[in-house]
């Protein structure tokens, strides 16, 4: 409703059965190593279906917010799914509600990246604003998070940014500048993946082993964290 300037016409919580919540999209190593988005539960795994917020919006909102998220050629997946109303999870015979969500085209798995402290706490924040069960807010409070507990990895994050962020930072406002109706020009969305896969291959192959991953907490990360906490 702020910078996306979206005017729900209804808005429900809402439960996907069988999805489940990632953060498998490739964001900004160091800062905002992981972004979320949701698929389905494979055999095994054990976290719970994903509750979030329905949105009826226009179809001319829609676009908008494709657009903003840099549109259908970006890196999300636009999908199909049923969705129950929270409040309807009990009844079996409660109608289902069609909707559209987004996943990912270019998944970084074994492992994924963490999400930042900052994009957590909105989502963590998001929950307990509307309410959702304790059950889930509990789950969402136990999911980690990307954390720099080291001056090496500081020095290499500080680093990073100054060679990246003024070169994939920009393009972000290209796709809002030129994208129209959920769409983006094709060089934009050519120069996108490419330098992407090149900040990514620079984050693994040079500023990783140099001086600690930007995208997981190692274990020497996490033993400095939990340290400083105890502290």
């Amino acid at each position: 409703m702020g910078r996306r300037k979206q005017q729900p016409l209804k808005t429900i919580q809402a439960v996907a059965p069988g999805y489940i919540l990632r953060f498998d999209i490739p964001g900004l190593p160091y800062q905002e190593p992981a972004f979320s988005s949701i698929r389905q539960r494979f055999s095994g795994e054990e976290d719970p279906d994903v509750i979030g917020i329905a949105y009826l919006l226009t179809g001319e909102e829609y676009e908008r917010l494709l657009q903003s998220e840099g549109g259908r050629d970006g890196g999300y997946l636009e999908i199909d799914i049923e969705v129950k109303p929270l409040a309807d999870l009990t009844n079996e015979n409660a109608e289902t509600i069609k909707c559209k969500s987004l996943s990912t085209k270019t998944p970084r798995e074994n492992p994924c990246p963490l999400p930042s402290a900052r994009y957590m706490s909105l989502i963590r924040g998001g929950a307990a604003e509307h309410k959702f069960p304790a059950e889930y807010q509990e789950y969402l409070a136990n999911l980690p998070i990307y954390t720099i507990s080291s001056w090496r990895t500081e020095i290499g994050r500080i680093l990073f940014l100054l060679v990246w962020a003024p070169i994939v930072l920009p393009i972000f406002g290209l796709q809002a500048a030129f994208g129209k109706g959920g769409k983006v020009p094709g060089w934009i969305r050519w120069l996108q993946i490419r330098v992407f896969k090149a900040m990514w291959f620079a984050h693994d192959k040079v500023f990783s082993p140099l001086f600690g991953p930007g995208d997981i907490t190692s274990e020497k990360e996490k033993l400095l964290h939990t340290v400083s906490k105890g502290s």
